[in-house]
């Protein structure tokens, strides 16, 4: 049976637990700040949307770098776990965007007659939403990776024939 070898990254779980415990506690104490006020969902939700096209753009951009890069097949198929990591990553972050917003339109949907199931709901939803702008700051950082993988596969392309026979020579040693 193959089994793959995962590598847990300690830091990235420390930070999700933390937002975890940020967001839940927002989502108890806050709640009473959204209750039946469609103006702060509705600043959720536009924030949301404006972050969901943004996140749509930044997916669009995660594999050109590595197609640039790579300089044969076996260098595309070893980076494909890579690209499949990192666009698994802003996938799962989008789907919760569209959960966000699907969890901030039942807050409009719940009649007034079902106060408890209101209250749960807008906890929820408040919880989620902090979780997932928390998750959102790295958003910046992986648009500053791709952009410099982007410029280092420029410089490969445009580095003149010398440069690239010296580092064959070094590589090859």
């Amino acid at each position: 049976m193959y089994r793959r070898n995962i590598e847990i990254e300690w830091g990235r779980v420390a930070k999700i637990i933390v937002a975890l415990v940020i967001s839940c506690a927002v989502g108890y104490f806050f709640q009473p700040m959204v209750s039946k006020n469609k103006d702060a969902v509705n600043t959720v939700v536009t924030i949301f949307s404006i972050l969901a096209g943004f996140l749509i753009a930044l997916i669009t951009l995660i594999s050109e770098p590595t197609l640039r890069q790579a300089k044969d097949w076996r260098e595309l198929q070893m980076m494909k776990n890579t690209i499949e990591r990192k666009l698994l990553r802003q996938k799962i972050l989008f789907f919760m965007y569209l959960l966000t917003l699907g969890v901030a339109l039942s807050t409009f949907l719940i009649p007034d007659n079902f106060e408890c199931a209101r209250m749960w709901v807008e906890s929820v939803f408040l919880a989620l939403a902090t979780f997932v702008f928390i998750a959102s700051f790295g958003l910046p950082g992986s648009l500053m990776k791709i952009q410099m993988e982007r410029y280092s596969a420029a410089m490969d392309e445009t580095k003149p024939s010398i440069l690239k026979d010296i580092d064959k020579t070094i590589e090859s040693d």
